[in-house]
């Protein structure tokens, strides 16, 4: 899929967030209702450890993109949605052969810039890779998924650093699309003012999750300039819960 088409279907829309520890393609799609997309995940790229961690993708093309697409099968029997994949690394290479297995199985990938898997931060990746000390690192890996010239998200958590303006401004120049997790641990509520700074300073398709309880919430969000709300937790104990937000706009 072009980057164009998928931002006109995205555009304006809600997402099923990923879940850690709710991979399941149908367990997703049922939350899904209401959703122009729903990712899988969190899963790691990680081959030595397939088999012996959990949410381990296949290590190599054959079976990891037979295990998507028969994942994505299950989304798509009950729903007309894209489908996304979650995925944290520890290595580029790695990342980048997982992208290149989602996109052959149809989906579009998401580079988690934002868990914390302790064995991942111990080796400033994921989240750690926003800090200074490690931010080559990261420009490094954005530039190369970038050149692969396929549709991605970046995943990444505001409150790891106070100033996302020199990692943004990096992305800006990237063929990739930018997801937030915005909740404010303080006030329990997505952090709108973070969402309308970054689109005023920024020209950037922009997702974002976290805290959304309500219509009101994603009504003030999409305001704020959100390009994409998306629901996950509450989403868990509800399978409704997505639809019920939507219908309430």
């Amino acid at each position: 899929m072009e980057m164009e088409e998928l931002i006109s279907r995205l555009r304006g829309k809600f997402f099923l967030s990923s879940m850690m520890g709710y991979s399941d393609g149908r367990f997703c799609a049922q939350r899904g209702k209401g959703c122009a997309m729903v990712q899988l995940g969190a899963y790691l790229a990680e081959p030595p450890a397939f088999g012996k961690v959990e949410f381990v993708l296949p290590p190599n093309r054959k079976d990891c993109v037979e295990f998507l697409e028969k994942e994505f099968e299950e989304v798509n029997r009950l729903l007309d949605t894209i489908v996304c994949v979650n995925v944290a690394t520890p290595k580029l290479e790695w990342g980048l052969e997982a992208l290149e297995f989602v996109s052959e199985a149809g989906g579009i990938f998401e580079l988690n810039i934002h868990g914390g898997y302790e064995p991942y931060l111990k080796q400033g990746k994921i989240r750690a890779m926003v800090l200074p000390e490690n931010r080559g690192e990261l420009f490094e890996w954005l530039d190369a998924f970038s050149d692969l010239r396929v549709p991605m998200i970046v995943k990444f958590r505001e409150g790891v650093i106070d100033d996302y303006t020199p990692i943004l401004e990096r992305v800006e120049r990237l063929n990739v699309l930018v997801h937030f997790n915005i909740r404010d641990e303080k006030t329990g509520r997505p952090d709108f003012d973070f969402v309308d700074e970054i689109k005023r300073r920024h020209s950037l398709f922009l997702l974002v999750s976290g805290y959304v309880r309500s219509p009101e919430d994603a009504r003030k969000l999409f305001e704020a300039g959100a390009d994409m709300v998306g629901i996950a937790e509450p989403a868990i104990q509800d399978p409704e819960y997505v639809k019920k937000i939507s219908e309430g706009m």
